[in-house]
C-alpha cells in the first residue's frame, strides 16, 4: 500500500467526520441559542427579584422611620435584610449622600449619582425604577430605587455588581459543556455506526470487482437486504457479475466449439487431398469422390464461419432490419410448408394455428428466419410420433383506440412435444454453440448450437424478445414476442406484400440475407 492511498481518508473516515461536524455544528448553535436565552431569562428573573426585594425593604424601612425608630435601629435592620437577601442597600439623604451602607461603610458619607427616574406613571411596576450606575469608587453597578413616601427625607437603594446580574447562567456553562461533549461522543458514535452500516455493502461490492479483476469471475453479493442506492447497487453488480461471467463462459466455449467445429472439415480435407496427392484414391472416381468431400466439408466450414460474422454483425449493430409490414400468419403458413415434407419423414405431425391478419413490422427475412431456426430447432428433439405446433395470437391491453394498437403484442410460438430442457440449462440454450443434449453434437448434420443464438439476436433486434419454457409432462416451448402493428391490415401491407406472401405459400426459398 502506497503512502498516498493509506493517508487518503476513507470513505468511512469521511462519512464520520461529516456527520461529527454536522451534530457539532448543530450541538454549538443549538448550545449557543440556549446560553443565549437562558442569559437574558435569568437577567431579566433577577432584576425582578431586586425590584421586590426593593420594594419589601423600603415598605419596612419607611414604616419603621414613620414610627420613629432611630436610624441606627433601622441601620441594623437594613445589615440583616441584606445580609439575608445576599444583596447590598443603602440608605441616601435627599442629596445622594450614603446615610447607610450594608457592605463594610465603603460608601458611607459618599455622594451618589443615581439614574434618572422615569416619567410619572400609574403602572405598578413604575413604583421601581432601575439602571445602571457607577459607583464613587468607580464600579459599575445595577440600581433598584424604589420610589419614596411623599414628604420622605431618605431613599432606599438596592444595587448589586453589574456581573452578579449574568452570574446565574454562568455557573451551569460547565454542565453545558459536559452535556455538549456527551452529546458529541455519542453522536460520533452512532455516526461511527451509521457510517459502517453504509459502507460496509460497498466494502464488499469493492472486494467482490477486485476478485473479478484478479479473473475470479463466479462473484455474487448474497445477503445484503439494504434497499435503496445500496441495495440497487449490490442487484446491478450481481446482474453484471452474472453477465460477464456468461459471456466469459461462451467466449470459452465459443473458442473450444469453433475449433472443434473447424477440426472436423479441416481433418477430412487434409485426409482427402493427402490421399490424392499420394495416389491412394487414384482413377477419375477417387478423385471425384475426393473433391466431393472436400466441396462438402469446404462449404460446412463457410457456413460456420458465415453463421459467425452474422451473429457478431448483429451484436455489433451492424445489420440493417429492413421496416415494411408483415402479416405473421403468411409467416406461419409459409414455415409449415416449407417443413411439412421434412416432419412427415420423421414421422412427426406438424400443426400450424394460423391467424388473420396480424401484423408487425420487420423484416419478413429475418422473422422467417427465426421460425425456420425455431422449427428445425424442435423437429431435431421430438421423437417420431411426437407433435410440433406453431402458433400465434396477439395480445391487446384493455380500452380502445390507437393507444391500444401501439401497446399490443404478437406472440409466436413453436412447441415440441417429447423433449425436456433441464432448469439449469434454460438460460444457456440462446449462447453460441450450446446445446442441452452434447451427444448431438458430434453427429454430422446436427446442427452447429448457432440457430438459437441468432434467433435470439434477430428477435432482439426488432425489439422484441424470446423465451422459453420446458417440464417432462408437456415438453418444450419456445415464444418470440414482437410488437404489434395497429390499423387495418388491409391499409398496413405493403403494396408488394401478396406477391410474396404468394410466393411463401407456394414454397419460394427465403433465404437469410447476410446483410
Amino acid at each position: 500500500m502506497s503512502i498516498r492511498s493509506f493517508l487518503a481518508p476513507s470513505l468511512r473516515l469521511r462519512l464520520i467526520a461529516s456527520f461529527a461536524a454536522v451534530i457539532g455544528l448543530s450541538l454549538l448553535l443549538a448550545s449557543g441559542s440556549f446560553i443565549y436565552l437562558l442569559r437574558d431569562y435569568q437577567t431579566e428573573r433577577e432584576k425582578d427579584r431586586l425590584g421586590t426585594l426593593a420594594l419589601s425593604a423600603s415598605g419596612q424601612v419607611f414604616l419603621q422611620l414613620r414610627r420613629g425608630v432611630p436610624i441606627q435601629e433601622i441601620a441594623t435592620q437594613i445589615d440583616d435584610m441584606a445580609a439575608r437577601a445576599g444583596v447590598r442597600i443603602l440608605l441616601l439623604d435627599n442629596g445622594g449622600t450614603v446615610m447607610r451602607d450594608s457592605e463594610e461603610d465603603h460608601l458611607l458619607n459618599r455622594v451618589l449619582t443615581l439614574p434618572p427616574s422615569p416619567p410619572p406613571s400609574r403602572d405598578q411596576r413604575r413604583e421601581v425604577y432601575q439602571g445602571n450606575m457607577t459607583s464613587p469608587t468607580g464600579d459599575p453597578m445595577y440600581a433598584v430605587i424604589p420610589s419614596p413616601p411623599p414628604g420622605s427625607s431618605y431613599r432606599l437603594v438596592v444595587v448589586a455588581p453589574e456581573q452578579s446580574l449574568t452570574s446565574t447562567w454562568r455557573e451551569i456553562l460547565p454542565r453545558l459543556a459536559l452535556a455538549f461533549l456527551g452529546s458529541l461522543a455519542v453522536s460520533v458514535a452512532l455516526a461511527w455506526w451509521l457510517a459502517s452500516s453504509i459502507t460496509r455493502p460497498l466494502v464488499r461490492i469493492t472486494h467482490a470487482s477486485e476478485e473479478m479483476a484478479r479473473g475470479n469471475l463466479d462473484q455474487q453479493i448474497e445477503g445484503l437486504t439494504t434497499s435503496g442506492e445500496i441495495g440497487r447497487l449490490a442487484v446491478a453488480f450481481n446482474l453484471m457479475a452474472r453477465e460477464v461471467g456468461r459471456s466469459h463462459r461462451a467466449m470459452r466455449d465459443l473458442l473450444a466449439n469453433v475449433s472443434h467445429d473447424l477440426r472436423t472439415p479441416l481433418t477430412s480435407i487434409q485426409g482427402f487431398s493427402g490421399a490424392l496427392v499420394d495416389g491412394t484414391l487414384a482413377g477419375e472416381a477417387g478423385a471425384r469422390e475426393a473433391g466431393k468431400v472436400i466441396g462438402e466439408e469446404a462449404e460446412r466450414m463457410s457456413r460456420l464461419v458465415e453463421d459467425l460474422l452474422y451473429l457478431g454483425r448483429i451484436e455489433a449493430g451492424q445489420v440493417v432490419i429492413a421496416r415494411s409490414r408483415v402479416d405473421v400468419g403468411d409467416l406461419v403458413r409459409a414455415a409449415k410448408h416449407r417443413f411439412s415434407l421434412r416432419a412427415e419423414g420423421a414421422g412427426i405431425a406438424l400443426v400450424a394455428e394460423e391467424p388473420d391478419h396480424i401484423l408487425v413490422e420487420g423484416d419478413p427475412h429475418r422473422l422467417a428466419q427465426v421460425l425456420d431456426n425455431l422449427l428445425d430447432n424442435a423437429l431435431k428433439h421430438t421423437p417420431a410420433g411426437g407433435t410440433v405446433t406453431v402458433a400465434a395470437r396477439s395480445e391487446s391491453p384493455r380500452g380502445a383506440g390507437a393507444a391500444r394498437a401501439r401497446a399490443g403484442k404478437v406472440l409466436v410460438s413453436v412447441h415440441n412435444t417429447g423433449s425436456f430442457i433441464p432448469k439449469e440449462e434454460l438460460e444457456r440454450v440462446f449462447e453460441r454453440f450450446y446445446q442441452v443434449d452434447k451427444s448431438r453434437a458430434a453427429r454430422p448434420g446436427e446442427g452447429r448450437g448457432l440457430g438459437l443464438a441468432i434467433a435470439s439476436e434477430v428477435v432482439h433486434a426488432h425489439r422484441g424478445s424470446i423465451t422459453v419454457k420446458s417440464d417432462r409432462q408437456s415438453g418444450t416451448v419456445f415464444t418470440v414476442t414482437l410488437p404489434m402493428l395497429g390499423g387495418s391490415p388491409e391499409r398496413n401491407v405493403h403494396s408488394s406484400e401478396p406477391a410474396r406472401r404468394d410466393a411463401l405459400v407456394a414454397g419460394a426459398p427465403v433465404p437469410a440475407r447476410r446483410g
